[in-house]
């Protein structure tokens, strides 16, 4: 062996230093496993002479590359045995994704020693001066109608200014929903030049929640593993509130140092941006539903204010702009914009404009059928 470069981060940024031609994890193992049965097959006949097997040859890779997705893929004593795996084969160069810690201990046993492993982490924007002066000129056009919630969020961000602060910045936001929340963590994160990684906690109930927190067998899913291959430091914990409160103190050291470990993974989001969600009213609710050890680590919990009758009229108003192409010109927007008054939120505001010119549409086509009849 050459060398063993361990890559920490996404699928993405692991396939731009992975070369072009290689033998992947699954393809060897399938290959070794067909080997084994064939060997297997091959027995003692009674009363004739022994049938030796043929003496087996490694298989010889220049470049073999085991991406995080692979884990699932084999036999879990593949993971487990994995020295005895790499005892099989004769490997030039390996480049490995984001490794159970069982996988990288074995690693540092057998080439820790020769000084070839290579470890690297994918590199994620931080936050600086630009993006701040950004957030501040172009947020009221992406988020309409909380100017408060700006400034809020630029004061919370403050600290990560050219790395200044190493922990995380944890940030709640509150309020009803369709105000702008889930919108503003994807707009910061495109703004830092990657995918959002968003978790809807709402999605698992309290058995499986507990194991993709925790961690199970390497073929599941977990949050770390998740959470090692994030294409950005920017992670949305959407409806954090769903969560049962049993489960908070798995995110303890999350949002105290940036660290986050299960039985198989550990992981490191320090500089990174943690922002939650929920639909509580008030502080008051915030405070007693999530309790106090989960809510003073967060290093700003901001209010999502109801919207205006102003800023409703500017949603429709964008909103009609990106669809512009869509519009028929019997919509009566000035009917549009009063109705709209009435409405609680953006996503209630696009599903009226939708409803309103699908329904002009709807008797066209009414119209001209009766017509033609």
């Amino acid at each position: 062996m050459k060398k063993v470069i361990v890559f920490y981060g996404s699928n993405e940024a692991f396939e731009k230093i992975i070369p072009s031609s290689y033998r992947n994890l699954s393809d060897v193992a399938m290959q070794l496993d067909d080997a084994g049965k064939i060997t297997r097959m091959i027995h003692d006949i009674p009363g004739q002479e022994k049938i030796k097997p043929p003496k087996a040859k490694k298989p010889r890779i220049k470049d073999f590359v085991i991406s995080a997705d692979e884990y699932s893929s084999v036999q879990e004593h593949v993971i487990i045995n994995f020295v005895d795996f790499m005892g099989k084969i004769s490997v030039t160069n390996m480049f490995i994704q984001n490794p159970p810690l069982n996988v990288f201990q074995q690693i540092q046993r057998l080439f820790g020693r020769d000084n070839i492993i290579d470890i690297r982490y994918q590199q994620y924007k931080g936050v600086n001066t630009n993006l701040v002066r950004t957030i501040n000129n172009e947020y009221n056009s992406r988020i309409v109608g909380q100017e408060r919630v700006k400034r809020d969020i630029l004061k919370a961000l403050f600290p990560l200014v050219d790395d200044k602060q190493e922990k995380p910045v944890v940030v709640l936001f509150y309020g009803n929903s369709g105000l702008g929340k889930t919108e503003t963590a994807q707009y910061i994160s495109e703004l830092l030049e990657g995918k959002l990684f968003r978790k809807q906690f709402s999605m698992y109930q309290n058995g499986e929640f507990a194991n993709y927190l925790f961690g199970g067998r390497y073929n599941e899913k977990s949050f770390a593993k998740d959470l090692l291959g994030r294409d950005s430091n920017v992670i949305l914990l959407d409806e954090f509130d769903k969560a049962n409160s049993i489960f908070h103190s798995a995110f303890y050291q999350l949002f105290d140092e940036g660290i986050y470990e299960d039985q198989n993974y550990k992981v490191d989001v320090k500089h990174g941006i943690i922002i939650c969600t929920s639909n509580y009213l008030s502080i008051d609710e915030v405070k007693e539903k999530l309790g106090a050890p989960i809510y003073n680590r967060f290093d700003a919990v901001i209010k999502f204010d109801e919207l205006s009758d102003d800023a409703k009229v500017q949603i429709a108003a964008d909103y009609l702009k990106e669809i512009s192409e869509n519009i028929p010109p019997e919509l009566d927007k000035d009917r549009l914009f009063m109705l709209v008054k009435k409405l609680n939120n953006a996503r209630e505001i696009q599903h009226l404009i939708r409803d309103s010119v699908s329904l002009i549409e709807i008797r066209k086509i009414c119209e001209k059928e009766i017509q033609e009849y």
